[in-house]
């Protein structure tokens, strides 16, 4: 697998397709909020969701390239103020073994329209 992700991930990456969180106690015990600035970021790139959609939630794919594994997930936003991913975290959390203080980082592949964890060496577009 890892000659695949290479050829895939060979160019640099743009920094506002990367959402990074700092895993929190509350992200552990709730949903795992996101960071206001970059998840805005990513939706303009992604276009076409909504301020509803979000109310009500956009599923969305994180896959994890290094393990082979998929996961659904809903992004919602509350008020137009809180990104978090709801529905599904659970899995994902557990499924990583995601504990406080660790970063978890995920980059919006445009192409195929998902989510990839970024569990594996990449480069930044300057």
């Amino acid at each position: 697998m890892e000659i695949a992700i290479s050829n895939l991930f060979s160019d640099p990456l743009h920094p506002a397709l990367i959402i990074s969180k700092t895993i929190s106690k509350t992200d552990i015990a709730e949903n795992m909020r996101l960071p206001k600035h970059e998840i805005e970021s990513v939706l303009a790139i992604m276009g076409g969701v909504t301020a509803e959609e979000l109310q009500i939630g956009k599923k969305v794919v994180i896959s994890d390239l290094v393990e082979g594994d998929q996961y659904e997930v809903f992004l919602k936003c509350l008020n137009n103020k809180r990104y978090y991913i709801g529905e599904g975290w659970g899995k994902l959390r557990d499924s990583l073994d995601l504990k406080e203080g660790q970063t978890l980082k995920l980059y919006w592949y445009q192409d195929f329209k998902i989510f990839v964890i970024l569990n594996f060496p990449y480069n930044l577009l300057d």
